[in-house]
């Protein structure tokens, strides 16, 4: 243990001493000298070796390159594995800092890395090691005859392929090559994610978009924006904030309310926020952080539906030409009725013998005896997604959310995602280009690349086999979207990535 430290203190920006787990036996944690902060934790295995190591805090930035932070990170393999062969840099991944650099076992036969085997390493752009994990998991690679060819790969996948026309907004942020306009566009809708080189049933995945309720037409309600959010003559308004064109109040029920935000984004308990635009007096959020003891009578999921769409034609009379639902279904209570039968099965056992008995009201107790005795439990919600569209045609990545009480009726939840309709008003709405075109387009940009998958078996055990997936070599980046009038690949930013053969 204390060799592990000493080497670790080569790679830490302050002096350390180290403290057994509590909890495991292999695991230790790192504490700064003077301040006896916890720092960060590393852990061995059964022969003492280095398998995992971990900063609390992440690392300043810095502006190293890609290029210099492979020998940063051969660096530390080296120290602690300083006679290793059995696993090659095989990647180098910009994670926004920090890079994340693996090593991996080459398989033998065909030469093509093993992923997730061996060393991964993340180090800051300011040279900082941040983590190391070493993957030690017991794996097969089950080898058969290549029977596919790499060309009969790529028709397999070309065929699965299918496309949604629908209006993208091509961010930059998303799309390395995106101008941050409006496009009429096809979405890539992968149905095969991998070919097997033997001739069996590829990995099929259902990819496509959830089918969205039709509103009918209906007037706008009666009712104004506040009563929809249940806000009465019993809450007074703690206050109002405009910023960027958007006024943010804050309501309760409460007289003594001290400790709020008027960040919509974050819960304040017992509050109620309200975010509406300036220009259009458009309800745009909704946060409510009151208390609710989640009993009583439940008004159903039709009629939380109803008041979802209401709260839609209130702000927009063209409800039905402009939005679709998608109603998104939980049960609340599914973890506890995991844990009531897991429980079942234990006390069952054996091994619980009457001195060890305990109930769940003290288990349950126990376990989150640790939380913030501010929290505050608030009423449990139907969840409602709205998709935009336009003519028909949906808006791609425009998805408001509406979240209303069980028991209540009220707005509890309220996001608006709503761009301004001049940035595609005027788009066509009929692709120049067709669906065996853009199909065509994309072909260009793919190559089928052998590489080793992994499945596990009914034991749990990681077992390879050998596969073609899609690659797309000339734009470091998958095409998800094919322009519907100028054909043009668009393809995501994967960010500053090198993969080594």
């Amino acid at each position: 243990m204390n060799k592990i430290i000493e080497k670790l203190q080569l790679f830490l920006p302050v002096n350390v001493y180290v403290k057994a787990s509590e909890f495991d036996e292999e695991s230790f944690e790192i504490i700064e000298v003077g301040t006896d902060e916890l720092i960060g934790t590393y852990s061995l295995n059964g022969k003492g070796e280095l398998v995992g190591f971990s900063l609390m805090e992440d690392a300043s930035e810095g502006n190293l390159s890609k290029e210099q932070m492979a020998p940063i990170a051969q660096k530390f393999v080296d120290t602690f594995y300083p006679k290793q062969q059995e696993f090659e840099l095989s990647a180098i991944l910009d994670l926004d800092n920090p890079y994340m650099i693996t090593y991996e076992k080459r398989d033998e036969k065909y030469g093509l890395f093993i992923h997730s085997t061996g060393f991964t390493v993340s180090v800051s752009t300011s040279g900082q090691i941040t983590r190391f994990y070493l993957a030690d998991e017991e794996y097969e690679v089950r080898y058969t005859d290549i029977v596919v060819s790499e060309e009969e790969a790529l028709e397999q996948y070309v065929e699965g392929l299918d496309f949604e026309l629908n209006i993208q907004h091509f961010d930059q942020e998303i799309y390395k090559n995106g101008d941050n306009e409006y496009h009429l566009a096809y979405s890539v809708i992968e149905q095969v994610m991998d070919i097997p080189v033997d001739g069996s049933d590829s990995t099929s995945i259902s990819e496509g978009y959830p089918l969205d309720l039709t509103l009918e037409k209906q007037e706008s309600p009666n009712q104004n924006l506040y009563e929809f959010v249940g806000l009465t003559t019993e809450y007074t308004n703690l206050g109002s904030q405009v910023n960027d064109g958007k006024r943010v109040e804050v309501w309760s029920r409460q007289d003594s309310i001290t400790s709020y935000t008027f960040d919509v984004e974050d819960t304040s308990n017992h509050v109620v926020k309200l975010c509406y635009e300036e220009m259009t007096g458009n309800l745009l959020q909704v946060k409510n952080g009151e208390e609710h003891e989640n009993n009583g009578a439940d008004i159903g999921l039709e009629k939380a539906k109803q008041q979802a769409i209401k709260l839609l034609f209130k702000q927009f009379p063209d409800t039905h030409e402009r939005f679709k639902l998608e109603i998104y279904e939980y049960e609340n209570d599914e973890f506890e009725e995991d844990f009531e039968e897991d429980f079942d099965e234990l006390e069952s056992e054996d091994a619980f013998e009457h001195d060890d008995y305990f109930d769940k009201d003290e288990l349950f107790e126990e376990e989150f005896e640790e939380w913030d005795e501010e929290f505050v439990e608030v009423e449990e919600t139907y969840t409602f997604y709205v998709h935009l569209y336009h003519q028909g045609l949906r808006v791609d990545n425009h998805v408001s959310v509406i979240e209303v009480g069980k028991y209540s009726g009220k707005i509890i939840h309220f996001n608006l995602d709503v761009p301004s309709q001049n940035h595609y008003a005027d788009l066509p709405t009929k692709p120049v280009i067709s669906k065996i075109e853009a199909k065509e387009i994309l072909k260009k940009h793919v190559k089928m690349e052998l590489m080793f998958i992994r499945e596990y078996d009914e034991d749990g055990k990681s077992v390879y086999t050998l596969a073609y997936v899609p690659d797309f070599p000339e734009t470091i980046g998958s095409v998800r979207a094919i322009d519907a009038v100028s054909g043009k690949a668009m393809y995501v930013d994967v960010g500053d990535a090198m993969f080594i053969n």
